[in-house]
């Protein structure tokens, strides 16, 4: 049994432009940790700095594989948004067309 889908591609746009702001908001704060990890083992000599070095550099791996994954979901959304757009357009066109030359799509 198949299911009416319904989408609002304008929703659908701004919902790709906040996850790709999003992804670059992530980006920037992962090169900020890891500068500031690595001002903090400057700082603090011995084990305390290793170790806040080691907690920057752990946050910014975390950090990289969020933003990743929020583009790679951004990518995802895009192109089912293009998919969708291009249905829609396809749509309307055979709904326009003069009656006699509609095309049964098979």
């Amino acid at each position: 049994m198949s299911h009416l889908i319904s989408v609002q591609l304008d929703v659908l746009g701004g919902l790709l432009a906040e996850l790709r702001a999003l992804g670059v908001e992530l980006g920037e704060e992962e090169h900020l940790t890891a500068a500031t990890g690595w001002s903090l083992a400057r700082a603090l000599p011995g084990p305390v700095g290793e170790e806040a070095q080691l907690a920057g550099a752990e946050w910014t791996a975390a950090l990289a594989a969020l933003a990743a994954r929020t583009m790679a979901v951004a990518a995802t959304l895009d192109a089912a948004l293009v998919a969708y757009g291009t249905a829609d357009q396809e749509l309307a066109r055979l709904l326009d067309a003069p009656r006699g030359s509609r095309a049964v799509p098979r």
